[in-house]
């Protein structure tokens, strides 16, 4: 039995020297070393998982135990309750950032004063000179987060450090400093953003109007006139809401004239017509009549809707007739303009609508006709 458990060793060790012997054909050392270069590579790739896994966890836990101690006191400040605050670490950038986020968040629930407070409870802190150097990071979402702040701030005095990232090649970017320019100043915001619009094809239309909308008329009138005394574009020509109806109405009717009536009009110029039929229809001028009706009938239902909504605001009992022939179009938006035309006709009653409902052929007419009237009723 010895001899037999020493032979057993025995071949153990042969067995492990012969493992352990490169062999002499290249590539089957080559496999051999690529294999345990695999398994090297594999082992440090979990490893640095776990690291980084534990990192995040530790992270988290400082996070929520951040969030848990600070909320309180921010809940505090917006209700006007002036509490002691929490030691703030100004060694650690990643808290403040943090507290950004949670009054970011407060801004965006609440209204009226407690916005005000809020902003207290920010220069109290003196955050905006952080805010201030978080726009120059290199990290999007932390210059993002800046505006934001910036925005709810509405502070002119960080002027020069937004204003440069109007020019930013993001569009995102840029759109939300000129957001934040609005905010300060409205006025200089416009006269300082029209001329980067009209420059501008990755600022959508929706989105500046949206600015102007934010600035209110009297901030957008002086700079879109000067940008369409300059130069009469579709683009600027689809703001024209945003100015004052007397001042517009020349660029408004010279738009509706020389625009194609087609179809194929391009996005820009489509909405340009829809803006100056909302133009002429603040204007209450009964000699854009007959330039509204033909609209009545554009290719674009977009066009026709506007013009229904245009002719609407200065419609009378006799106009009818124009809005029964448009229940028969082919468009739903159209159909349904039309139909909350004629019941709002000043001095129509039941029997005339009746009357109407009962001469409609088009059979979606109808149903368009019958429920503005129920919702009338």
């Amino acid at each position: 039995m010895p001899s037999e458990l020493y032979t057993l060793v025995e071949l153990f060790q042969a067995a492990f020297q012969q493992l352990t012997v490169m062999p002499s054909d290249p590539a089957l050392r080559l496999a051999i070393y690529s294999a345990l270069a695999l398994a090297v590579l594999t082992l440090a790739v979990m490893l640095n998982v776990l690291v980084l896994a534990d990192l995040a966890a530790r992270r988290e836990r400082r996070r929520a135990a951040f969030a848990q101690r600070w909320r309180p006191v921010v809940t505090a400040w917006s209700m006007g309750e002036r509490v002691e605050l929490p030691l703030l670490a100004q060694q650690r950038q990643e808290e403040r950032f943090w507290l950004l986020l949670i009054w970011v968040n407060f801004q965006r629930q609440l209204r009226g004063s407690t916005k005000e407070r809020l902003n207290t409870f920010f220069n109290h802190l003196a955050m905006d000179k952080y805010v201030v150097t978080l726009l120059d990071s290199r990290k999007v979402h932390r210059r993002l987060l800046a505006l934001t702040c910036l925005r709810y701030v509405e502070d002119e005095r960080h002027w020069v450090s937004v204003a440069p990232l109007v020019t930013s090649s993001n569009a995102i970017e840029s759109l939300a400093a000129a957001e934040v320019l609005v905010a300060m100043n409205p006025a200089r915001a416009m006269r300082f953003l029209v001329p980067f619009y009209v420059q501008r094809r990755d600022w959508a239309y929706l989105r500046f109007k949206s600015l102007c909308k934010q600035a209110g008329r009297a901030a957008t009138d002086p700079p879109l006139i000067a940008a369409l005394q300059q130069a009469s574009s579709p683009r600027i020509v689809a703001l024209l809401e945003w100015v004052v109806p007397a001042n517009a109405a020349g660029w408004a009717r010279r738009c509706l004239r020389l625009t194609p009536f087609s179809a194929q009009l391009s996005d820009e110029q489509r909405d340009a017509m829809c803006a100056s039929l909302r133009c002429l229809a603040e204007l209450h001028d009964r000699q854009d009549r007959a330039l509204i009706i033909k609209m009545l009938d554009h290719p674009l239902p977009q066009v026709r809707v506007a013009a229904v909504r245009a002719l609407k605001r200065q419609a009378k009992i006799d106009d009818d007739a124009q809005f029964a022939r448009v229940l028969s179009d082919s468009n739903w938006w159209v159909r349904q303009a039309a139909a909350d035309a004629l019941v709002s006709l000043p001095g129509i009653d039941m029997p005339h609508l009746n009357a109407l409902y009962e001469g409609l052929q088009d059979r979606y007419g109808r149903d368009a006709l019958r429920r503005a009237i129920v919702e009338m009723r």
